[in-house]
């Protein structure tokens, strides 16, 4: 049965499936929401594949430059 928190409550610490560990939740609306650890990951997986793609856009653009498309 899920847990209802009070209103003012930011996190709670709860078993987390991904982590296999207790974690430290964010508490969205009264309920337990996302694993803090695992939001993390996530982000800092996010920034990676942000920066490889801004390095391939970077990189077909410069090839753009020396060769432009006749039409």
């Amino acid at each position: 049965m899920p847990e209802h928190y009070p209103k003012n409550t930011i996190e709670a610490t709860g078993w987390c499936n991904k982590c296999n560990a207790l974690t430290q939740h964010r508490v969205d609306g009264g309920r337990r929401g996302p694993c803090l650890t695992c939001m993390a990951k996530r982000e800092k997986q996010n920034e990676i594949e942000r920066i490889k793609n801004g390095v391939a856009d970077e990189a077909e653009r410069e090839k753009e430059q020396q060769n432009p498309k006749l039409f």
